[in-house]
């Protein structure tokens, strides 16, 4: 038997803040779309150990505030950094904690690096902690129900393949012109759990792989995105909160998004809340699919993985090649990926490290944590490999993108330098690692 406690919080900042997410931004936010916020799932066995399943509505937490937090839960509760999952659901307009850089000399923010967000750390810690407490303290004996659908049609995997040569082109809308290109399979399928008492259900965990980059009406106004609208459908459907994990992402955008023209003229709804919709009211439709779990399990452990960053970053050289880069005559790309190099190589005390990999068995499925932005092929792979197992991006840190190294002869933004920091062949260990892990459990 399992018990659950759950909470969640507000994280609205108060003031206007850099949104994190498209790097083009050069002003601070001008207002709310959607409430942002922090939730908790504290889930505990029989008689063992309780882990914390942290959902946060932030483009992602870096390793270092991961450690932080960590620290400050271990403090608290003292359940220690193996028992926590901090998982974000990435969406590109909300605030976030570390510093930034306005590449842009033309913007309302004057050119340069600014510092990390102090105060909205302290005050989201702060939300994070209350929530944990409370999710702690109403620990109740539940069922555990678990069901897999498909839910196709509102996304597509942004790395469209000219037929022409086979090449990737970035296709961040859909292609006017589909039939000129290859789409890129991507995961389709939601996962979810049910945690319910004996008045009913209490809580619902999802798992789904789409970038919330929705968007509706102003770029710079906060907001969870369709994540947000799917977890109040859940409340309204089932009477319970909602909860959300973002699965392999990494280079999956929803079919409809921005506030064009061209969108508004086709489909003048607001997308975030109709995919948040789909979802909600598919997994009411699918009640019967439901799977009620005996004794379920649950265990929670992590694994190093070795990487190394890009060879074209210069570790030793990195901010000296970038001050080069910025007083000459190179390229706005040359300069954008010196800086990223330059900043990268201030994270990471040496060239090669590591970073975890999370592992979490929930009842009889293995729940996958990797730090990244994750490509659709490693979730895909996994599947296939173990099919018990789900990929959840972003969780324990936010390291940037993670493609297999049969991605990288292909290009496309997610397999350039800034793109992702770390060697090809990265993806490739963490896949072998998610797959020798979940195997053993």
């Amino acid at each position: 038997m399992l018990k659950l406690g759950c909470a969640k919080r507000f994280t609205l900042p108060g003031k206007p803040s850099m949104l994190r997410g498209y790097a083009s931004r050069n002003q601070l936010s001008t207002g709310i779309e959607d409430p942002i916020e922090v939730g908790v799932l504290a889930i505990a066995a029989a008689g063992g150990d309780t882990v914390l399943c942290i959902t946060a509505d932030l483009i992602g937490i870096p390793l270092e505030y991961c450690n932080r937090l960590y620290a400050l839960l271990e403090e608290k509760f003292a359940i220690p950094a193996e028992r926590v999952w901090l998982c974000s659901s990435h969406t590109h307009f909300a605030p976030g904690f570390d510093g930034y850089f306005i590449s842009s000399r033309e913007g309302a923010l004057p050119y340069g690096e600014y510092a990390e967000d102090a105060e909205y750390f302290e005050y989201w810690s702060r939300q994070m902690l209350d929530a944990a407490a409370t999710a702690l303290h109403s620990l109740e004996e539940v069922t555990l129900e678990s069901v897999t659908v498909e839910v196709p049609g509102i996304a597509f995997n942004r790395r469209t393949r000219k037929k022409s040569d086979g090449k990737v082109q970035m296709s961040y809308t859909y292609p006017e012109h589909p039939e000129d290109f290859l789409l890129h399979p991507y995961d389709s399928r939601m996962y979810a759990w049910r945690f319910s008492t004996v008045h009913g259900p209490k809580a619902i965990l999802a798992c789904y792989g789409c970038h919330p980059v929705t968007s509706y009406r102003d770029a710079y106004a906060i907001s969870a995105d369709y994540p947000w609208y799917f977890k109040q459908a859940v409340e309204r459907l089932y009477g319970c909160p909602g909860f959300f994990l973002l699965g392999a992402a990494g280079d999956v955008v929803p079919m409809l998004r921005g506030n064009s023209d061209r969108l508004q003229d086709k489909c003048p709804v607001n997308p975030r809340a109709a995919i948040g919709e789909v979802m909600a009211t598919t997994l009411r439709l699918n009640e019967l699919a439901f799977r009620k779990i005996d004794c379920p399990k649950l265990s929670s452990t992590v694994i190093e993985v070795p990487v190394t960053l890009r060879q074209e970053y210069d570790f030793a050289q990195a901010e000296q090649n970038y001050r080069r880069a910025e007083a000459g005559n190179c390229t706005p790309e040359e300069l954008y990926w010196r800086r990223e190099a330059w900043l990268c190589c201030r994270k990471y005390p040496a060239e090669s490290s590591t970073l975890p990999l999370r592992l979490l068995q929930l009842g009889d499925q293995v729940l996958t944590g990797m730090p990244f932005e994750v490509l659709s092929g490693i979730a895909l792979r996994l599947r296939e490999a173990v099919p018990n197992a789900v990929l959840v991006s972003i969780t324990g840190g936010y390291q940037g993108y993670l493609p297999l190294q049969e991605e990288f002869p292909l290009g496309g933004y997610e397999v350039s330098l800034g793109g992702t920091d770390f060697s090809p062949g990265t993806g490739d260990r963490f896949l072998q690692a998610a797959i020798d892990g979940s195997s053993r459990l």
